[in-house]
């Protein structure tokens, strides 16, 4: 048998074990000769799909697959996006039939990420917007409206030792992150952006209006399928395109985690003009006083670029908060974190107010740095720089 028969049996066998699921939850639904006849209509022109479904069919009582490592593997490979496609429509047509759903929008099948989730860079964004959200929520107002034009896998699974030892040290010293990643040591679940905002505004008997889209078709309707609603008249090829006039009076917070690209697109390295997103985003902080804009930056720290990166980052000195921190040590067993300096920057006009709310936010940021400085093998130590009026005032009180 080929490996990729292997795989592709597995996979089916997976989304069965989603079914399976359902029908023992939905007995009237077992009782139901629909299954084996929407299985047909389903898996019409992939016999191999039909074959395996109708076997856990007949056999689901003995069908066991616990989820691990190698199979949730399965579904980074591209060769079988269709799978996940079929499985959908199996959950769309039995939550027709039963009122729920097979399970099918647990399996997350984007395309193969070159990182593990919950790696470094997103201890340190996740962290800072779950400080954020978290902070919005009681010294702002009740309800946030997110926006996450990057907004990738819903979620992933912890699997590096690397990584649940620093998801434990950093929960036991900043309980937002519970929050943040509820439940994570029973069932592995690392949640992504959109869902850390839900989780957080749950907690906080609050209310998030969450919004996400991604340019890759099979990570938006992951995102859909987890229950998150798609940017409104938002191209998805275009993720900066959230920026314009038209869309500003909807959002408190959007959240840029273009990956690597930012920095070479923005300054010329990859395109023969620049991408001016840093205007875009300049223009949308001065036309919304209240809205903030959250940048979440690779520097690989090519000499040009950096230089360019650093000069508009310091036009933002007097309105943004910024956490950076430097390379991982070699060695870590967690893949995507090593070669650059990961940075986020918060930029809100509301920042520059010298008010004891953002205060309140100082001080919790600085403690998302102390606690991410404890856990992480970095190279250097987390920098930390706040809003010109706050620097001010720390420095004349000596602290």
């Amino acid at each position: 048998m080929q490996i990729e028969d292997i795989i592709y049996d597995a996979a089916v066998l997976k989304m069965g074990v989603c079914l399976e699921r359902f029908l023992q939850d939905h007995p009237n639904v077992t009782q139901s000769d629909d299954v084996p006849s929407m299985i047909d209509e389903i898996c019409k022109g992939d016999d191999k799909a039909r074959r395996w479904m109708h076997k856990i069919w007949d056999e689901r009582k003995k069908v066991a697959h616990p989820l691990d490592e190698q199979t949730d593997a399965v579904f980074n490979f591209k060769r079988f996006q269709k799978i996940r496609q079929i499985g959908l429509e199996l959950d769309k047509r039995l939550k027709q039939k039963g009122g729920d759903h097979t399970g099918m929008s647990e399996i997350m099948i984007s395309s193969s990420l070159p990182y593990d989730m919950g790696n470094a860079g997103d201890l340190l964004k996740h962290g800072a917007l779950a400080t954020f959200v978290d902070w919005f929520l009681e010294y702002e107002k009740k309800r946030i409206r997110y926006a996450d034009p990057f907004g990738g896998r819903p979620w992933g699974y912890i699997f590096k030792d690397e990584t649940r030892s620093r998801m434990e040290k950093l929960s036991s010293l900043l309980p937002v992150i519970q929050h943040a990643q509820p439940r994570w040591r029973e069932n592995g679940k690392y949640y992504g952006s959109s869902h850390v905002v839900r989780n957080i505004a749950e907690a906080k008997d609050g209310d998030a209006v969450v919004f996400a889209s991604d340019k890759d078709k099979l990570a938006r309707s992951d995102l859909e399928a987890s229950g998150i609603d798609p940017i409104k008249d938002h191209h998805p090829d275009n993720g900066f395109g959230v920026l314009d006039k038209k869309h500003d009076e909807r959002f408190d917070l959007v959240l840029l985690d273009p990956f690597a690209d930012l920095l070479l697109n923005e300054f010329g390295y990859r395109r023969e003009t620049p991408t001016a997103h840093f205007e875009s985003i300049s223009k949308l902080v001065e036309r919304d006083q209240r809205i903030c804009v959250m940048l979440f930056v690779l520097d690989m720290k090519d000499k040009s670029i950096h230089r360019q990166y650093a000069q508009q980052r310091n036009k933002y000195s007097g309105l943004s908060f910024c956490l950076r921190c430097p390379k991982m040590k070699r060695g870590t067993g967690v893949d995507g974190e090593a070669g650059y300096d990961m940075e986020v920057l918060l930029i809100s006009k509301r920042f520059a107010e010298k008010s004891d709310s953002v205060s309140k936010l100082n001080s919790r940021l600085r403690e998302l740095r102390r606690s991410l400085d404890e856990i992480l093998p970095s190279r250097g130590r987390i920098e930390f720089r706040s809003p010109d009026w706050l620097d001010r005032s720390l420095t004349a009180r000596g602290t």
